[in-house]
């Protein structure tokens, strides 16, 4: 650690580059907020990730969380030290496969991501025109080779253009009979998407057996979609509000 003095012209990124340093760390431990002014005179606190740092220290624990466009800048920027993956929610897509973009843009949550050391990942959801899960949507979709082809060319397009490291497949309220082509979905992706070098992960709502009842149990196969992503987010706080 070290103390740096601001001269005038300073900005934080440009501190962060002469030092080699994140723009995070000068921010959260200086604790800055949004937009990061800077005064002449102003004494920063400077360290350089040590294994005592939040990523250092959870090397081997991923820790992720979703994020809208219209997320505060300060909360983000308090967050991504912390986390391994930011699951920017969320793209949407059409019956025959054109990939529908947040409303608003989310180009700031990719960089800020990346200048953390942090994996912006491409959140895939089947959300229908009342803005809830449609498994009509979803249903068109698994079952339609073209649509679905589509979908995964759009998918491999955004993340070769945009700079995404992975994608998450969030989708719930699977009808019974989809279980298996949703499985098959998830594995086509997958495939597509790690040819490119990065991961696919598949959300499962929580369950406490293979013959749960429910919409939002029956369409998921735990077993296969393991096998079939790379890794899987329990969303365990589904009980907190359905």
């Amino acid at each position: 650690m070290e103390i740096y003095i601001v001269r005038p012209g300073d900005t934080v990124d440009a501190i962060a580059d002469a030092y080699g340093i994140s723009p995070q760390s000068i921010i959260y431990n200086n604790q800055i907020p949004y937009p990061y002014p800077l005064a002449v005179g102003q004494a920063l606190l400077l360290s350089r990730e040590t294994s005592d740092s939040p990523k250092a220290t959870n090397a081997l624990v991923s820790a992720g969380g979703y994020a809208y466009p219209f997320i505060s800048r300060w909360v983000l920027d308090q967050t991504l030290p912390y986390l391994s993956d930011l699951f920017i929610f969320s793209y949407g897509f059409t019956p025959e496969g054109e990939l529908i973009p947040p409303l608003l843009d989310d180009t700031f949550l990719i960089t800020a991501a990346k200048s953390a050391d942090t994996a912006p990942i491409l959140t895939l959801t089947p959300f229908g025109p009342n803005g809830q899960f449609s498994n009509y949507l979803i249903s068109q979709v698994v079952n339609n080779e073209s649509a679905k082809q589509r979908l995964i060319e759009n998918l491999t397009g955004q993340i070769t253009e945009r700079g995404f490291e992975g994608v998450d497949i969030d989708f719930e309220y699977i009808l019974a009979e989809d279980k298996i082509p949703f499985v098959n979905f998830v594995r086509d992706i997958r495939a597509a998407v790690n040819e490119l070098g990065y991961p696919v992960s598949v959300a499962l709502a929580p369950k406490t057996s293979d013959q749960q009842i429910g919409l939002l149990y029956e369409g998921k196969d735990y077993g296969l979609l393991g096998e079939a992503a790379d890794s899987v987010l329990l969303m365990t706080y589904e009980w907190g509000y359905t």
